[in-house]
């Protein structure tokens, strides 16, 4: 199940109804990377999703009838990504003398002959004294007790860490991990990284800024709740109603993109299916759209981009494809988690109780994911949970109640049963890959221990199984079905 595309509800289905908006009738490239305000899911005017024929598609160009090639030329150039940025390269203005910085302008970055710009500008100056300076932040008196506002931004410092020691030294703190990012430290979008004019065009030909109408926008997230989110319990969903419905604070384009693929592989609207029935095509669509704003470092809040990339599993072309499957994207999630100190206890921190429930759940999601992606593969394991002290995700975890906040979508008891159940047996399928699997199992001697304790671990589990989700062909559902074909 970890290496499909997620549960479907029903089988394919029937024609391909397109619908016709082409990328190319979006607006100029603005003057900021942020998504048109008629592209926010609160807007009233949607866009129409356009999903190009399959060969575009896979060929990752503009949908339209191209001019017949009979030698290489500049203009013919522009039929590839990487061809159409050496064209751009090619019509760059012939400079002088080293330019006055500008973020906006790509030539700021390289000179005549494409060797990178080694002059620093004010702006750069200044960048590099913030930067150098910011470290000395977290040796503020109480910084590591400071309140931690936003979920997204926090900064984790093991035990091993340098700086770890000092902050411990001068606080007397030895129990502490994470900690607030600076405020002088925006993310990258506000850095010198900031995206250029090209990059804003390229997210514009990929359709980045594109959705679909909102009748089928709110379809697929129907879709996408009802059948994607109690295998990958990541979003809190009343949380993110609030922004979806709110066209001044909309949720992220990068979240809302890969929530958009997810829900299109489960969603039975025929506007989104081939003649043959598959979704695939539109699926595609949403992937490079939610991977261009990835590349192109268009989040910086780390629990939303941990969330996307999740999400963006759902999508894989095959299996001679190792960088655009579950495995590639469930491991980059892992180490974008690791890296805010997910993989620890949150429990002693300063992040709000709905955030720790959410990290909660969205660590044991990544390690099911991790687990069930390596037995479906034959990949190995990823986490090591010698390195984790996250404690067990209850019950408690799905809870979603904030303050002044009561949660709008209380939890479906058979959905958090069953991730409780997937996460024992999730924890059951990592004993077997060590014992029976790894390679070091095969260089020592198997001894019928090993085996029976196996046999053990899951008649155990299979015997504790409450009765909402233990499968019987008497009271056969979903849920129950799909979490006995793991066992």
């Amino acid at each position: 199940m970890a290496a499909s595309d997620g549960p479907s509800p029903t089988g394919q289905a029937n024609n391909l109804h397109l619908v016709t908006a082409a990328a190319s009738s979006a607006s100029p490239v603005p003057n900021s990377n942020a998504a048109p305000n008629s592209q926010t899911p609160g807007h009233p005017s949607f866009r129409s999703l356009g999903v190009p024929c399959t060969n575009c598609v896979a060929f990752s160009i503009e949908c339209k009838i191209p001019t017949p090639k009979r030698k290489k030329s500049r203009r013919a150039s522009k039929d590839s990504d990487s061809e159409r940025a050496d064209s751009t390269q090619e019509k760059s203005p012939i400079v002088e003398a080293p330019p006055a910085f500008d973020p906006r302008n790509p030539t700021a970055f390289n000179s005549q002959d494409g060797t990178p710009n080694a002059h620093l500008s004010e702006a750069q100056a200044a960048e590099e004294v913030t930067t150098s300076n910011t470290y000395t932040q977290f040796m503020k008196p109480k910084f590591a007790r400071a309140p931690i506002k936003e979920a997204g931004r926090v900064a984790y410092l093991g035990e091993s860490s340098n700086l770890s020691l000092l902050v411990h030294d001068r606080h007397g703190t030895t129990d502490v991990v994470h900690y607030p990012l600076p405020e002088n430290i925006r993310g990258t979008r506000a850095r010198l990284t900031e995206l250029d004019n090209v990059e804003i065009d390229i997210l514009h030909q990929r359709g980045a800024f594109l959705l679909p109408p909102r009748v089928l926008c709110d379809e697929l997230i129907d879709a996408y709740f009802k059948w994607v989110a109690p295998v990958v319990p990541v979003i809190n969903r009343s949380r993110f109603m609030r922004r979806y419905r709110d066209s001044k604070n909309p949720p992220s384009l990068l979240l809302l993109q890969a929530m958009l693929l997810a829900g299109s592989r489960v969603c039975t609207n025929p506007q989104l299916m081939d003649a043959n029935g598959s979704t695939t095509p539109a699926a595609m669509t949403f992937y490079k759209r939610a991977k261009a704003l990835y590349d192109a470092n268009y989040e910086d809040d780390r629990v939303t981009i941990v969330q996307a990339l999740i999400l963006m599993g759902w999508y894989w072309e095959g299996p001679e494809d190792v960088t655009k499957n579950v495995f590639y994207w469930s491991r980059v999630a892992t180490i974008v988690a690791q890296g805010s100190g997910m993989h620890r206890s949150v429990e002693g921190s300063q992040l709000s109780r709905a955030d720790k429930r959410l990290w909660k759940r969205i660590w044991w999601t990544l390690f099911t994911r991790d687990r069930s992606v390596a037995v479906a593969l034959g990949r190995p394991v990823h986490i090591n949970t010698d390195d984790s002290d996250v404690e067990m995700v209850c019950q408690d975890d799905f809870n979603e109640d904030e303050e002044g906040h009561p949660a709008e979508y209380p939890p479906d008891p058979l959905h958090v049963l069953f991730f409780l159940e997937y996460v024992k047996l999730c924890e059951i399928m990592g004993i077997v890959l060590s014992q029976q699997y790894s390679v070091a199992s095969k260089a020592r001697r198997q001894s019928a221990m090993d085996l029976t304790s196996s046999d053990m671990y899951l008649a155990n589990w299979l015997q504790n199984c409450p009765k909402e989700v233990y499968w019987e062909r008497s009271r056969h559902h979903f849920w129950s079905a799909l979490l006995h074909s793991n066992y």
